[in-house]
């Protein structure tokens, strides 16, 4: 079990005053299954007259905030505290074979795999090809083991993709990454669900935090985490499973979700439309802390 105090800033700075802006903010923790929210506050300036919150399609907490007074910066902050009790899944205990699995998705009787099905079909950001299909087929065969043909993903993750922050860009193709074999978690994240999606399996793309630890030796510096992406894949009779193939790891309490959709556009933390402002630069600082349990 794990707690932990997170705060996500981020610094928008305009070239010339913004007149009115309208923002979009999904940042509060989620609270399900093995995670408890336990704390949000939402901090912004200069202040918003108007915040208004509900839950979206998905179960992710959104807040809409406008900005309606001339503005050359606008700073967003989010303070929370979040419980974690959720362990990782030992896949070697997931048996079912990934055809039984991709025949139960299709099963149109199976009224308890409803929500699944919504997360079975491809994007535009997660394409269905035949690239990505001959990827797939690589760990995803009828008779293998669900938790053996996770696994093998990871690892292929693992051994041949490189993590570069430069290599691609938000809108950089799934089939880009393939070619390149580089990219950051979010490109990871949605080529592994292309590829399950591809074969008749059902994933979501989950945005959140991972705890990180200071070299050996340093201290924890503030704001040097960042946001993360990783997927979950629905296993029938037993859940979802949550996988992280930027590190290779199922799940566990080191991960925080904040929201989960199709795709990055179902999830972006902060999105928004302004009026003037011109070029405008981003600053994002993450903290996350672990805290004492009582």
């Amino acid at each position: 079990m794990a707690r932990y105090g997170i705060q996500h800033k981020t610094l928008y700075r305009y070239n010339y005053p913004v007149s009115v802006s309208h923002h979009t903010a999904r940042l509060t923790p989620m609270t399900n299954v093995g995670q408890t929210c336990e704390s949000f506050n939402l901090l912004i300036y200069p202040d918003s007259a108007d915040i208004i919150q509900r839950m979206d399609y998905f179960g992710n907490q959104i807040h809409f905030f406008s900005v309606q007074q001339p503005h050359t910066s606008l700073t967003v902050e989010s303070r929370s505290q979040v419980y974690v009790s959720k362990q990782p899944v030992d896949l070697g205990i997931l048996h079912t074979p990934c055809g039984a699995i991709r025949d139960a998705l299709m099963d149109t009787r199976r009224a308890d795999l409803l929500d699944a099905k919504q997360f079975l079909y491809p994007t535009e950001v997660t394409p269905d090809n035949d690239d990505v299909f001959a990827f797939a087929t690589r760990f995803l065969k009828d008779e293998v083991p669900i938790g053996d043909a996770l696994q093998k993903m990871l690892d292929i993750f693992h051994k041949e993709f490189e993590f570069d922050p430069e290599a691609t860009e938000v809108s950089t193709p799934v089939v880009e990454v393939l070619a390149e074999r580089k990219g950051v978690c979010q490109d990871f994240a949605h080529l592994a669900l292309a590829s399950l999606r591809s074969w008749g399996l059902s994933g979501c793309y989950v945005s959140g935090y991972i705890l990180t630890e200071p070299p050996e030796g340093k201290e924890r510096l503030v704001g040097a985490d960042a946001s993360h992406a990783w997927i979950s894949v629905c296993v029938p009779e037993f859940g979802w499973v949550e996988l992280d193939p930027t590190n290779r790891k199922v799940c566990g309490q080191e991960h925080v979700r904040v929201a989960q959709g199709r795709d990055y556009t179902d999830v972006s933390m902060l999105s928004g439309a302004v009026t003037g402002g011109g070029r405008h630069s981003i600053k994002v600082e993450v903290t996350m802390i672990p805290v004492e349990t009582p």
